[in-house]
C-alpha cells in the first residue's frame, strides 16, 4: 500500500491511497467466513452453505464494507502521523467510483480531498482598542421593587365585601338575547377579572358592586384585548368557529372578591423567605438583594462584553477558508439532500461559525488549555444545583444532590457538552485577560436600552 499527497493549494490537498490486492484480501476472506457461519438457506445445515453461494449473496457488500473501513482507517492514520491540521472530515474526490467484484479482486486506488486549516494570527487580541465593560448601578428603586415582589409572593388573602383597585373578582357571565333575557343555549361561564386590567368604563361599573349584584355589559369591551382573546380567556371558549354566533350583551354577576395583602416584613416573613440562616432584618435583606442583583447584572454585562469581543474578533481576525471544498463537504455529509440555492444561502452562517471554532482551536493550541476531570465534575455539580434551585429545591440535601450528579455523569452527551462549555469559558477567560477593558458605570434602564438597540 502507498499513500501520496498532492497539494492543490495552501488550503486543499488530494490524498491518494493505492491498495494492492494483498492489502485487503485476507480481511475480506476472514469476514466472508464469518458471514458464512450465520447464513441459513433451506436445504443446507447452518454454517454449511457453499462459499460460492455466500459470495453471490453477500460478497460485494462485504467487500465494500471492508474497503470503506480500510480506506477510512488509512486516511486518518496518514493525517495523524503527518500532523495535518484539517478542516472538516476528508471526502472522496467527486465522481469517483471503485470498480470492484468479489470474484476478481485487484489493485485499487482511492483519492480523498482534505481541507487544511489556515494560518491564524491572534495579534489583534492584545493590540485592540479597549472594550467597554459595563457596571450596572444597583439603585434603591430596584431593591424596593424586589422587596415588593417578594412581599406579594408571600401574600395572604382577604375576601372583603367591597371592591378595591387591585382585587381579583369572580363573575358568573351569562349571554343575553335581544330582549335582555338570559339567552337559551348561550354562553354561561364563571371567570375571573382583575380590576386594574379593566378599561375605565368597565371599572366604573365594577367598583360600586357588592357580592351577588349584577350589571349588563358588552364583555368584549371590558379589557384591552381582541375579540378572540376575550373569548378564550374570559368566556372560556375553545371552539372559535362558534364565536361569530356570540352576541355582545352579557350579564355579569359578582360572586366573590379576593384581595391580596402583601406580607408584613417581620420575623415570620424572614423565616419563610430565607430560612433559618438568612437575613433577620430589613437592612440585611436589602444587602442580600443588592448582592444578588449585582451578581445577576454582572452576568448580563459579561454576556454583552462577550458578544462585543466576538464581534471585534470576527471583524479583525481574518483568514481564508477552502470555501468550495467546504460547500461540497456540506453537500456530501448532509443527511438530507440540500439544494444548491439553500447551500449558498446557509453557507455564510456556517463559515462564520467555523471561523470562530478555528480561532478557539488556535487559542487552545497556543495556550495549552485543558479541561480536567475534576473541572467537569464540579461544573456538572454546579449545573445540577442551579437546576434544582430553579425548581425551588434549595434545601434538598447533599445526598440527593449527589445522586442527581452521579446520574448526569453517566450521560456522555452531558459530559461532552460540559467539556465544550468549560473550554469555551477558558478561551473567553484568556481573551478577557489579554484585551483592555474600560469599566463604565451605567443604570439598569440605560443598559436595557443599549441591549435593545443592539438587538
Amino acid at each position: 500500500m502507498t499513500i501520496t499527497q498532492e497539494k492543490v493549494d495552501n488550503l486543499l490537498s488530494k490524498v491518494k491511497i493505492s491498495l494492492k490486492k494483498e492489502d485487503y484480501e485476507p480481511q475480506v476472506k476472514k469476514q466472508m467466513k464469518s458471514v458464512a457461519k450465520g447464513v441459513q438457506i433451506k436445504g443446507f445445515r447452518p454454517g454449511m452453505v457453499p462459499m460460492e453461494v455466500v459470495k453471490k449473496m453477500y460478497g460485494n457488500s462485504v467487500l465494500v464494507e471492508e474497503l470503506n473501513k480500510l480506506f477510512n482507517d488509512e486516511i486518518y492514520k496518514y493525517i495523524n502521523e503527518n500532523k495535518l491540521e484539517i478542516i472538516a472530515s476528508p471526502i472522496p474526490v467527486a465522481e469517483q467510483k471503485l470498480d470492484i467484484d468479489i470474484n476478481t479482486l485487484k489493485d485499487l486506488d482511492f483519492t480523498y480531498e482534505i481541507g487544511h486549516a489556515p494560518d491564524i494570527s491572534l495579534s489583534f487580541i492584545e493590540s485592540s482598542t479597549p472594550f467597554d465593560k459595563y457596571k450596572i448601578t444597583v439603585e434603591d428603586k430596584l431593591i424596593d421593587e424586589e422587596i415588593d415582589r417578594t412581599r406579594k409572593r408571600f401574600a395572604t388573602f382577604e375576601y372583603p365585601e367591597t371592591v378595591g383597585d387591585t382585587d381579583v373578582l369572580t363573575f358568573t357571565i351569562e349571554e343575553l338575547d335581544e330582549a335582555g333575557n338570559i339567552k337559551e343555549g348561550g354562553i354561561n361561564t364563571v371567570s375571573t377579572l382583575t380590576v386594574d386590567l379593566l378599561k375605565p368604563e368597565a371599572k366604573a361599573k365594577v367598583m360600586p358592586l357588592k357580592k351577588q349584584e349584577s350589571f349588563d355589559y358588552n364583555v368584549f369591551e371590558v379589557m384591552d384585548r381582541d375579540r378572540e382573546g376575550i373569548a378564550k380567556n374570559v368566556l372560556n371558549m375553545n371552539d372559535m368557529e362558534k364565536l361569530a354566533t356570540v352576541g355582545d350583551k352579557f350579564r355579569l354577576t359578582l360572586n366573590n372578591i379576593t384581595r391580596s395583602k402583601p406580607a408584613d416584613i417581620n420575623e415570620e416573613f424572614f423565616l419563610k423567605v430565607y430560612g433559618e440562616t438568612g437575613p433577620k432584618t430589613e437592612e440585611e435583606m436589602r444587602n442580600n438583594i443588592k448582592a444578588d442583583l449585582e451578581a445577576y447584572f454582572d452576568g448580563k454585562t459579561d454576556s454583552y462584553l462577550v458578544n462585543d469581543l466576538y464581534k471585534g474578533i470576527m471583524e479583525h481576525i481574518e483568514f481564508p477558508l477552502p470555501d468550495e471544498f467546504l460547500k461540497r463537504w456540506i453537500d456530501v455529509t448532509n443527511e438530507k439532500p440540500i439544494s444548491a440555492e439553500d447551500l449558498e444561502k446557509e453557507y455564510p452562517q456556517f463559515a462564520k461559525s467555523l471561523r470562530w471554532s478555528l480561532i478557539q482551536r488556535e487559542i487552545v493550541k497556543e495556550q495549552n488549555l485543558e479541561v480536567t476531570e475534576a473541572e467537569v465534575l464540579e461544573r456538572v455539580r454546579m449545573n445540577v444545583i442551579q437546576q434544582l434551585y430553579g425548581y425551588g429545591l434549595k434545601n434538598i440535601g447533599e445526598e440527593w444532590v449527589e445522586q442527581f450528579v452521579q446520574k448526569q455523569l453517566t450521560d456522555k452527551k452531558v459530559i461532552n457538552q460540559t467539556r465544550e462549555q468549560l473550554m469555551e469559558d477558558k478561551v473567553l477567560g484568556y481573551i478577557k485577560s489579554k484585551v483592555t477593558l474600560a469599566e463604565k458605570p451605567i443604570g439598569f434602564e440605560d443598559f436595557k436600552a443599549l441591549v435593545e438597540k443592539e438587538q
